[in-house]
């Protein structure tokens, strides 16, 4: 069909011939291969009732455990929680028709931090680093292989409670994935918020804890990513689930404790994290080596820093903490 020209106005017939039937479709927005027996893409579902079917050259999906059953263009209006005209525009947009730009819009309406305050089954897949995710952690001085160290991945597409995300092709999503507890933390940087977040790990995991030697200076930190970037100069950094000294249950504190008694708190340097940088350390007798003020607004944080000013005015600020 290449060089074929297509219609300005596509009807749903159209789009299901470009598609292959609407084979295209499916394949494109599943999680998981698609066949006649597996798993429903919006729901929990424990045995295999959910499939795919060829019925006069149109591919049809089937739910036998609710006897629900209905085209391409239907499918994609449950599984994102679309208008019928949505849909169409959608499918148009990804696949190259025409169309505009849609999102999902169940999800977009629930703001992730809403999702964060219940246990949800988040699953993804990974995909090779490309220019954008490069370019997000080289200014930072940080390689795809240094990611990797750490369990931390580009993400192609990712579900919550068995429905697809939207990922804008264009997006930058990164998984950190938590082995002990087979969970993740994804974090999507374009976004703004606590929508940038969507998050499964229990509330007082500690990141890298389960790589950590017995230490004399101990580094805590926000976030994977700041973590990720200061074990460039020093290897003895975990980091908490957020910026809050509720993490610090009595287990918790044992359990840094046990790897180290000279402890320092790396937050934000903004209001907020000092805030809490100063309750933690006072709560703990423990230090703390947050960004100078005198970078602010524009750094917050040390991965901040380093694309702001290199990994050498980082190396400076460890040192004068004599921490390295």
């Amino acid at each position: 069909m290449q060089g074929e020209k297509k219609p300005k106005l596509l009807t749903v017939d159209d789009v299901l011939f470009y598609t292959g039937g609407g084979l295209q479709i499916y394949e494109k927005y599943c999680t998981e291969k698609v066949g006649r027996s597996m798993r429903r893409p919006w729901g929990r579902d424990r045995q295999p009732s959910w499939g795919v079917f060829l019925y006069n050259g149109v591919w049809l999906w089937k739910d036998q455990a609710r006897e629900d059953s209905g085209n391409a263009i239907d499918f994609v209006k449950k599984l994102f929680g679309l208008t019928f005209q949505e849909a169409m525009d959608k499918i148009k947009w990804d696949f190259g028709l025409g169309g505009k730009q849609s999102v999902n819009k169940a999800l977009y309406t629930i703001p992730l931090s809403e999702m964060n305050k219940k246990p949800a089954h988040i699953s993804f897949i990974t995909m090779p680093f490309q220019k954008r995710h490069h370019e997000f952690w080289n200014v930072a001085e940080v390689t795809e292989d240094w990611c990797k160290k750490f369990n931390c991945f580009a993400v192609k597409s990712a579900s919550l409670n068995y429905k697809k995300l939207y990922i804008d092709p264009k997006e930058r999503v990164f998984a950190y994935y938590c082995s002990e507890e087979d969970k993740v933390k994804l974090y999507f940087p374009d976004r703004k918020g606590q929508n940038r977040f969507l998050n499964n790990v229990s509330y007082h995991y500690l990141w890298n804890y389960s790589n950590l030697d017995c230490c004399d200076k101990l580094i805590i930190q926000k976030s994977p990513k700041d973590m990720i970037v200061t074990t460039l100069l020093y290897p003895h950094v975990i980091a908490t689930q957020a910026e809050h000294v509720k993490i610090f249950n009595e287990d918790t504190v044992k359990r840094i404790m046990d790897k180290s008694t000279d402890i320092y708190i790396a937050y934000g340097s903004d209001d907020d994290g000092r805030k809490k940088s100063i309750a933690i350390t006072k709560e703990f007798g423990w230090g703390w080596v947050n960004p100078p003020n005198e970078y602010l607004p524009e750094v917050n944080d040390f991965y901040g820093l380093v694309k702001k000013y290199g990994l050498k005015e980082l190396e400076n600020l460890l040192k004068y903490k004599k921490i390295i």
